[in-house]
């Protein structure tokens, strides 16, 4: 298995509204992505390091599962309307097995 994750920081001045809108539109990629066993998106706590943070988490079965993930038209339009919460200079993004 592998678990792809992606941190971005929310832009100053951006509504819950918007913010929770953009969650949504990340989860909803599970609809229409069949290879994501499943996926978390949610707000950071804030009790150790940054706290204006949303995070997801993704599992996926390999690194097929992965590539087509990224390549799928969902992905792709969460990716290009990131700008509209998030900071985009400085996303945190990784991908571990296990």
């Amino acid at each position: 298995m592998v678990r792809h994750i992606f941190i971005a920081t929310i832009k100053e001045g951006v509504s819950d509204e918007i913010v929770n809108q953009k969650m949504e539109e990340m989860k909803a990629m599970k609809d229409s992505v069949p290879e994501i066993e499943s996926i978390m998106v949610n707000r950071s706590l804030g009790w150790v390091g940054a706290a204006n943070t949303v995070t997801m988490v993704i599992d996926l079965k390999d690194r097929n599962a992965f590539d087509t993930l990224m390549a799928s038209p969902a992905h792709i339009e969460v990716g290009n309307k990131a700008a509209e919460a998030f900071e985009t200079d400085n996303f945190v993004i990784s991908q571990i097995e296990y």
